[in-house]
């Protein structure tokens, strides 16, 4: 393959640009490992683009339909896509190409339901987007493949967190009723119920106990990380996003390796 096809998704890619937290949590993965983790992240991030506001939805499960082939010519070691066909060189089997149809198939159930009804809905959809990136990473780790459940409650939990920090940008990821504009006439106080309460669904208080592989550990720690930064000011909704700074990530993500 030529080295220009590999670099272009090596890490970091642009599922894992320096200073996210998706790169410190990359980033720590053994040598071995860290360019099949790039690989997966990216792969699961190009699938989520498809279902994220797409301007045709019918061209986007055309789309859909193709990556399901495209998983089945890699598991006979045919793949077309680059970025599979780099994939393809890490080693790999059948429970990851499992855990990619199930995120084709949750990207599908995005398309028909782009914003989610009320606070199940939300916790549905949140496992359907980074939960699903949790059950892929932990199909290439013997140690976590087993609990699926937790993996989809982690990832779907770091989801949420995400979707509550871009709320001023993205309100249509969350419920009506928990729109930047229906937050900002909310106390302090009363953000921080609704807030709490919305997230009660994925069970966060079981997030230590969850078997994740070691980059979606990273992850889910640096997602707590952000939560109580965003629980400490009451879930304000500013134009400006919070976030934290890259050294308190690179801090966060190294001792989760530890």
């Amino acid at each position: 393959m030529p080295a220009d096809v590999v670099d272009e998704w090596a890490f970091p890619n642009r599922a894992t640009p320096p200073g996210s937290a998706a790169y410190y949590a990359v980033r720590f993965s053994a040598d071995t490992r860290r360019q099949l983790n790039a690989y997966l992240l990216a792969w699961h991030a190009l699938i989520r683009e498809i279902s994220d506001r797409p301007h045709d939805p019918g061209v986007a499960r055309l789309k859909i339909d193709w990556w399901r082939q495209e998983i089945t010519a890699t598991a006979e070691g045919s793949p077309r896509h680059p970025l599979l066909r780099a994939l393809s060189l890490e080693e790999t089997g059948t429970t990851t190409a499992s855990a990619m149809l199930c995120v084709v198939d949750a990207a599908e159930r995005t398309l028909q339901t782009p914003q989610p009804t009320d606070d199940l809905a939300f916790a549905d959809a949140c496992r359907d987007d980074q939960g699903t990136l949790f059950h892929l990473l932990a199909s290439v780790d013997t140690d976590a493949a087993a609990d699926a459940s937790a993996n989809l409650d982690a990832g779907g939990y770091c989801s949420a967190i995400a979707r509550i920090q871009h709320v001023a940008r993205r309100p249509d990821l969350l419920p009506a009723d928990c729109g930047a504009e229906q937050l900002r006439t909310l106390s302090a106080a009363q953000r921080t119920e609704r807030i709490e309460a919305l997230l009660a669904a994925l069970a966060p208080g079981n997030l230590a106990r969850a078997r994740s592989s070691e980059v979606g550990m990273r992850l889910a720690a640096l997602a707590r990380a952000l939560h109580e930064k965003l629980r400490r000011s009451g879930y304000a909704v500013h134009p400006e996003l919070i976030d934290r700074a890259p050294l308190a990530k690179l801090w966060t993500a190294w001792r989760a390796a530890r």
